[in-house]
């Protein structure tokens, strides 16, 4: 079943939403150059009120491995999404106490090797591929080319649990689902009314989706 991940949550009554709806793992992003950024102290209470099986994952950008680490211990983040390519191997490896999630955004140049090396030199077996876009990390809404979707997770398939990010919506996740087969879908912007406030209507919409489209992945291998 494809694990499901609603990123960018600052307010309470949206992390309830999420994880009443289905959701795996809620992302709370604490880069200060994000419009879904949230305080240590907000997310810390949310996080302490989620259910037991849904994984808080804390979204960093420019923080460094020791603040990393802080803020993970501090709020209660069981992972770690490592979202900018300054986190390099020695930047990875400084990060303690929870998993590591590496962000990979197959901009121009990018190569699989990248993803194969990283993974040899860190142990690191989770990703999560989102659109490049020179001029924002994340959130930006949009899309990785279909094709390049696909080869992603065909060649990485059996490395390691990956995620696809990048403009996915209730109106868009099931084909990515069906095409790209990953692990686990992310989406922020894709079930907003507005930056950093969820709409629990397209929350359940995309969980929805997801589900139908692996209801269909089931058919196709029975």
């Amino acid at each position: 079943m494809t694990k499901i991940k609603i990123c960018g949550i600052t307010r309470s009554e949206d992390a309830l939403a999420a994880a009443l709806a289905g959701a795996d793992a809620l992302g709370f992003n604490f880069s200060s150059s994000s419009p879904r950024r949230v305080s240590p102290d907000n997310a810390r209470d949310m996080i302490r009120s989620l259910p037991q099986l849904v994984t808080p994952v804390g979204v960093f950008v420019e923080h460094s491995p020791a603040e990393i680490n802080d803020l993970c211990r501090y709020c209660g983040v069981q992972v770690a999404q490592l979202h900018s390519e300054a986190y390099g191997t020695e930047e990875t490896l400084r990060v303690s106490g929870v998993r590591v999630m590496r962000v990979f955004r197959p901009g121009p140049g990018f190569s699989i090797e990248e993803i194969i090396s990283f993974t040899a030199k860190t142990g690191c077996h989770d990703f999560l591929f989102d659109a490049y876009n020179p001029k924002m990390a994340g959130g930006s809404g949009k899309s990785i080319e279909s094709a390049t979707a696909t080869m992603l997770f065909e060649k990485t398939r059996g490395l390691g649990w990956a995620l696809l990010a990048g403009g996915l919506r209730p109106d868009n996740v099931a084909e990515a689902v069906l095409l790209s087969r990953p692990w686990g879908v992310d989406t922020a912007s894709g079930v907003e009314s507005a930056p950093g406030f969820k709409d629990p209507l397209k929350i359940n919409a995309f969980i929805k989706a997801v589900r139908q489209a692996d209801l269909e992945l089931t058919r196709c291998f029975h």
